[in-house]
């Protein structure tokens, strides 16, 4: 399969995705499909049945989003709630996404400027792996607080990124606070390398929930535990909030809060320095309601 058919099949993937997800219930017939794809720019070829077909099952395969016409007629996703904000099939769509607009605008070269991942991602590899085999790791790692590296055998459990940096979250064999999981960024490895070993991973860690009540990669329910936070803004500030929410628990009130009418937002989640840290990047213009932290 040469690179411009790859590129087509997931430009027509994420177009057919989007094209369910803004068409009110019951969903477009074969027919509205066919016209709409006609009418975007770039599209090759047409839209038969056959290709329907294909599409819908590489993108049930690749992605575990499920789309069918259960009358016949009119297609739909069958479980939206793969495509969830905090979903692993979510932040693949993206990345198939943005994969797709680069490939085709590549010629500009840096008029483009996408968010960068720092230089750790080159471990990515090895990880996988690793994660996949339940192989331990063997790192030589430095804190940006430590004036020396240190070496340590790490059970992997899951990669995560966050604010521009990947991080492991395993157990780290004799860790002297006997954590059952720590979070390791990438980019602090000095050294980085799979061990032949396995391992049997720990039943009580639950990593499609482990990060479900934090912000981003900051996970300290003793220091600070789960609650619901309300907030208040200006509507400049909602508009923002709305369109790239800082939360999945995030939930607009119907009621508007003072005479300035601000927009109110809750929340339920463990307030962590980071979290409370970005709401106050946006000053005057937002207030945490109830919140008693310093």
């Amino acid at each position: 399969m040469n690179n411009a058919l790859s590129l087509a099949q997931l430009k027509f993937d994420v177009w057919l995705i989007e094209q369910l997800q803004i068409t009110p219930y019951p969903g477009p017939t074969l027919e509205e499909l066919r016209c709409r794809w006609l009418a975007t720019p770039g599209h090759i070829g047409g839209l038969s049945r056959d290709k329907l077909t294909t599409h819908r099952h590489s993108i049930r395969m690749f992605l575990g989003v499920d789309i069918q016409a259960p009358d016949r007629m009119h297609y739909r996703i069958m479980n939206p709630e793969a495509l969830a904000l905090d979903s692993l099939a979510n932040d693949l769509l993206k990345s198939i996404q943005n994969y797709v607009f680069l490939q085709e605008y590549k010629e500009l070269g840096n008029l483009i400027q996408p968010e960068q991942i720092e230089n750790g991602s080159r471990y990515l590899p090895i990880i996988g792996q690793a994660l996949r085999n339940k192989q331990k790791l063997r790192i030589t790692y430095q804190k940006f607080t430590d004036s020396e590296p240190y070496e340590a055998t790490l059970r992997p459990y899951c990669l995560k990124a966050d604010k521009g940096r990947w991080y492991i979250l395993a157990y780290k064999e004799g860790n002297e606070h006997h954590c059952p999981a720590q979070s390791f960024a990438l980019d602090r490895m000095k050294h980085l390398s799979l061990s032949p070993e396995t391992f049997v991973p720990n039943p009580d860690i639950d990593v499609s929930t482990y990060f479900h009540d934090c912000y981003g990669i900051w996970r300290d329910f003793e220091k600070y535990p789960v609650r619901d936070i309300t907030i208040s803004c200006t509507e400049s500030v909602a508009h923002y909030l709305r369109t790239l929410p800082l939360h999945h628990s995030q939930k607009e009130s119907p009621y508007r809060e003072g005479p300035e009418g601000w927009v109110v937002f809750h929340y339920h989640i463990s307030p962590s320095p980071d979290f409370i840290g970005e709401l106050r990047t946006w000053g005057k213009d937002l207030k945490i309601n109830d919140w008693d932290g310093e």
